[in-house]
């Protein structure tokens, strides 16, 4: 299951879940003001193997970061 952050619209609070896919937090709950209906965030992930993208891990020194050249 993904880990999901959803913002309360009432307090601003953001958590982050772990929920099944496609979770929309409609029924979701805050854990500050007890609002329930959540708005999922779109939240960044990190890829291993990348280093913030100007190549590392396993990548040859002329990678640009998306490895189309060096794989």
């Amino acid at each position: 299951m993904p880990m999901y952050e959803f913002g309360c619209p009432k307090c601003g609070v953001v958590i982050t879940e772990l929920c099944k896919m496609g979770e929309k937090g409609e029924r979701l709950v805050c854990s500050k003001c007890g609002h329930i209906g959540l708005t999922r965030h779109i939240s960044g992930f990190s890829s291993p193997g990348i280093s913030g993208g100007t190549g590392g891990g396993s990548c040859s020194p002329g990678c640009s970061g998306n490895c189309a050249g060096c794989h």
